[in-house]
């Protein structure tokens, strides 16, 4: 599933999916969905049903990641070399799990293919995102980090 975002990115987006998916000889059509932009009640429904949440690689989504997280829904992501690809993986090591962070390309669509082909290990990771994610989403030590580190530099301007 994508959200269309953006009509004219979107639809080049999906121009080269289809393309890739008919080289591979899969149906786009039977595997995927563009959804349009959806309000937050409606895109938290929808990724409650999803199977796996996959962060981009090159340029991971904090947000959604986080989302995702709210929702106990599996993440896979990859970790990139820079900071901007590191979120969700940083947020799955978080959680303590690591096994879901890929390595590769190869390990990436592996690891995608177990969760989708596995229902018990689908509610398994789900269960430990729930008993877990409040460890992610009521942390405050980075935000006390911040402050402490704001109230050092104002005290010495």
């Amino acid at each position: 599933m994508f959200f269309r975002a953006n009509d004219q990115h979107a639809a080049r987006l999906e121009r080269r999916l289809r393309a890739a998916f008919g080289e591979a000889g899969v149906d786009f059509d039977a595997n995927v969905r563009m959804v349009p932009w959806q309000q937050q009640a409606a895109y938290f429904a929808l990724l409650q049903r999803a199977d796996v949440f996959l962060d981009t690689i090159g340029f991971s989504g904090f947000n959604t990641a986080m989302q995702a997280v709210e929702c106990g829904t599996p993440i896979v992501a990859w970790e990139g070399r820079f900071m901007r690809g590191r979120f969700a993986s940083g947020i799955l090591r978080s959680l303590g799990l690591g096994e879901w962070v890929a390595s590769s390309h190869a390990d990436y669509a592996d690891k995608v293919a177990r969760l989708c082909a596995d229902a018990d290990l689908r509610k398994a990771v789900r269960a430990k995102i729930e008993a877990q994610r409040g460890q992610v989403l009521e942390q405050k030590a980075s935000v006390d980090a911040l402050a402490k580190v704001m109230l050092e530099m104002a005290s010495r301007a």
